[in-house]
């Protein structure tokens, strides 16, 4: 099977019990199919419509990245929540041209928070405060899993046309009592600019869930002022920003953000975990309370 063979399958293909429509998209581990179920399977009905995630070819041969995948599948099935994609089951679907690792995820319409940011350039404070308070719900529930996210980006959030906010792709997490067995490396998983300082020394054996309490300061940061608190012209200078810089407050960009949310970003960006929110409820609570 050629490497990039999964983003190049045509609409109305036929892949085991689902038949393929629109690319929805492509990210480092899979390529991401809109399909409909053709034949009931468990935990699907004939006629469903789904995400179909299928696993890059030049990573079926790599037992990390496989890894990987399954674990996205069996934390998304164990995650039920209204602000995660769910995750209805996972296949290994043999053809001509060789095995296929298929997920099945939740079809949500909308656009990720990438998209939305690509096209209004920054966003009103009232619908980050709403994106915010959602992220977190999802976020309580996949700490409540004891898993952390460890790759949360504006492009793992997906706004539908109604605002419901979902997020999505669990192919980076890891349980928190899980050792490094899956990079062996010791190499970083996940995007390095929203990672936490944490995870960035020692091989990340500190991080917590406040991983991606982080990150949520730096999508929002992102989202409220159309800039990214750490950017810089070279991964070196992103890696010195993250470590050892404070980025500028909310409220010196733009003099219409509240200072309630100005300061809990901030405290969300802090470089020392204790020094954030607690816990994802916490951050909810703030924002709810006001």
């Amino acid at each position: 099977m050629e490497p990039d063979a999964a983003s190049r399958l045509p609409a109305g293909a036929r892949l085991g019990p689902y038949r393929l429509g629109a690319l929805l998209g492509r990210g480092g581990m899979g390529t991401v199919y809109a399909a409909t179920v053709e034949e009931e399977r468990p935990g699907l009905a004939s006629g469903d419509e789904v995400a179909l995630k299928l696993l890059h070819a030049h990573l079926v041969g790599d037992p990390d990245a496989v890894v990987r995948f399954l674990r996205e599948a069996e934390l998304g099935r164990t995650v039920r929540h209204a602000n995660v994609v769910r995750t209805h089951r996972v296949d290994v679907i043999e053809t001509d041209d060789g095995a296929w690792h298929a997920l099945a995820m939740e079809r949500v319409r909308g656009q990720t928070l990438r998209d939305l940011l690509d096209e209004l350039g920054s966003v009103p404070e009232q619908l980050c405060r709403h994106i915010a308070c959602e992220v977190a719900r999802g976020l309580e529930a996949i700490h409540a899993c004891g898993a952390m996210h460890r790759d949360l980006k504006p492009a793992n959030v997906l706004l539908t046309p109604d605002h419901a906010v979902k997020v999505m792709d669990l192919g980076v997490a890891r349980l928190r009592d899980e050792s490094l067995r899956l990079s062996q490396t010791g190499a970083f998983v996940g995007s390095l600019r929203y990672a936490a300082p944490e995870s960035l020394r020692d091989g990340g054996r500190g991080a917590d869930a406040r991983v991606d309490l982080h990150a949520l300061g730096v999508l929002l940061y992102e989202l409220a002022s159309g800039t990214h608190p750490f950017a810089a012209a070279d991964v070196s200078g992103t890696l010195r920003r993250i470590l050892d810089e404070r980025p500028r407050p909310l409220g010196q960009l733009d003099p219409q953000i509240s200072p309630l949310f100005e300061e809990l970003v901030d405290a969300l960006l802090a470089k020392d975990p204790a020094e954030r929110p607690p816990a994802a409820a916490a951050v909810r609570e703030i924002l709810e309370q006001g």
